[in-house]
């Protein structure tokens, strides 16, 4: 018995491993609403406006994607040190700093975004009529997300302040491998799937970004597309 209480008391111990999971799961759920929070604009202009073949709601929504590419590199970044540090990691500190500095270093590949989207809205909204356009509109958006991912991927690796040499950087790692592009889709089509579930999917979207960052870092490192520090190993 006295083995077994031990055995209780480092399980629910202030530093025992069922602490460190309790808090990790906190982290995600804040990274993950960090996140969310940053995506308000986008999520207003969707309940408000929505998707219309006007000139007002193609600049409107381009513009309520301005705030995604430096949160996608705040969530990166946030992520992986949760991977590597669980429950000890101050994430959400780490995400808004990290967001504050995507504002400066990636303001152009937001506002890069934001021009494909709008291209990609006139596009649909002349000559939506077509399969052949709606089929390279969607090319066109996956093509823009894979790219987005990979230039936020480089930017959390490597110190590159030139907009040219970060989207050559990440289109040449991306063209190299591929299959690493494909996963980070099929993540994101997985996870946006899964809150569509009924009764779950709205509780699991507060834990989805995190998630979906955490993801994206599994799979470079298995598929060895680039290492984010020396001790980024998610083992």
């Amino acid at each position: 018995m006295s083995v077994i209480a031990a055995k209780a008391r480092a399980l629910l111990a202030l530093d025992g491993p069922l602490a460190a999971t309790v808090l990790a799961v906190f982290g995600y759920f804040t990274v993950s609403v960090s996140y969310l929070a940053c995506l308000v604009p986008l999520l207003a202009f969707t309940s408000l406006v929505g998707w219309q073949p006007t000139h007002l709601a193609v600049w409107l929504g381009a513009a309520s994607l301005l705030p995604v590419a430096p949160a996608s590199y705040a969530l990166l970044r946030a992520s992986r040190l949760l991977l590597t540090e669980r429950g000890e990691a101050r994430a959400v500190r780490a995400f808004w700093t990290a967001f504050a500095d995507g504002c400066r270093r990636l303001w152009w590949a937001a506002a890069s975004l934001s021009l494909v989207t709008v291209l990609l809205q006139y596009d649909l909204a002349l000559f939506g009529g077509s399969d052949t356009v709606l089929l390279l509109v969607a090319a066109g958006a996956a093509l823009a997300a894979a790219l987005l991912v990979g230039v936020c991927v480089l930017a959390t690796a490597q110190d590159l302040k030139r907009p040219v040499e970060t989207v050559a950087a990440a289109a040449t790692a991306i063209g190299r491998r591929p299959h690493i592009a494909l996963s980070w889709l099929l993540l994101i089509g997985l996870g946006l799937a899964a809150t569509a579930i009924p009764l779950l999917g709205p509780a699991l979207a507060l834990f989805l970004p995190a998630l979906l960052g955490a993801g994206i870092h599994i799979c470079n490192d298995a598929l060895r597309l680039i290492r984010t520090d020396e001790t980024s190993s998610t083992s």
